[in-house]
């Protein structure tokens, strides 16, 4: 393990001045899944850690029926698999958090870090981006916000801005009308990262489709929406046919890498089965 110094702020303010004293030569800790690996791996050598754990309310999650939901950074897949809110209102996020990695890793892992390591493989982002979810970002000099479609980048590549810390994550409040699944295959097990992953939110009237919101990840470098198959289906009266040319044109704008889960080729197909299998599950119907 390389030597570092290992601080421990009792503040955000005293957090991001940090970082910002510091500059590239320091990288912030809440869980440490990832972060403890690289650094083993000397893929990231940091002179300075700045622990978040003492900053307070960095864990919470807070809901309001007008505001919508909230999520601090250092909230835990744990905290966030097993809050009675989120069952309630964003079943999506309940059933996305409970199949990932086990439970030694929920356990310890933190949304924060999860959304700023980049890495296309994981499935939080996808469901919280068919939710429309945006990210606070903050420095010592200023904060900003936007959605999590702009915050991935590019792979292992986020907006983030030396100094800056992701600190919350907000969704709006629940839509009684919107449909969901979240879906994924793993090769070798259900702990591993996901061939591919599906997230879909969808509202309906009378059969037509009002509102469609369709995100994927281990589908391309980043996690992003499918917006062509999105937009191809708003307005229009769902049908097996519609279902399948969602799912194709999803396949089009899917940009995967060949790994050990599988060729460029098996992925496109694989998006089309399991945009299907999330269509289905979340109407209710065949496609």
């Amino acid at each position: 393990m390389v030597q570092f110094d290992y601080l421990e702020p009792a503040t955000l303010a005293d957090a991001l001045s940090l970082l910002q004293k510091h500059g590239d030569e320091a990288r912030p800790i809440a869980g440490g899944t990832s972060l403890i690996i690289w650094m083993r791996q000397r893929l990231l050598n940091p002179n300075v850690i700045v622990s978040l754990a003492k900053i307070p309310h960095f864990e919470s999650v807070r809901f309001d029926p007008k505001e919508g939901l909230t999520i601090a950074a250092g909230a835990r897949h744990r905290d966030i698999e097993l809050n009675s809110v989120i069952k309630q209102h964003y079943p999506i996020l309940h059933e996305t958090f409970r199949k990932i990695a086990q439970p030694r890793i929920r356990n310890m892992g933190t949304i924060g870090g999860n959304l700023c390591q980049g890495d296309p493989l994981t499935d939080p982002g996808a469901s919280l981006m068919a939710l429309d979810a945006t990210v606070t970002l903050q420095s010592a000099a200023a904060k900003r916000s936007m959605t999590l479609e702009e915050f991935f980048v590019d792979y292992y590549e986020t907006a983030l801005l030396p100094g800056e810390l992701l600190t919350q994550i907000h969704v709006s409040p629940p839509n009684p009308g919107l449909r969901w699944a979240h879906i994924k295959f793993t090769p070798r097990t259900v702990e591993d990262f996901a061939t591919v992953g599906v997230a879909l939110a969808i509202e309906t009237e009378n059969g037509i489709c009002k509102d469609l919101r369709l995100a994927l990840n281990s589908a391309g470098p980043k996690i992003f929406r499918a917006r062509r198959a999105e937009t191809i289906t708003r307005g229009q009266k769902i049908t097996a046919d519609l279902i399948h040319e969602m799912a194709e044109t999803a396949s089009i704008e899917a940009d995967p890498m060949e790994d050990n889960r599988g060729s460029v080729d098996y992925k496109r197909e694989m998006v089309k089965v399991m945009v299907r299998r999330a269509a289905a599950q979340a109407l209710q119907g065949s496609f």
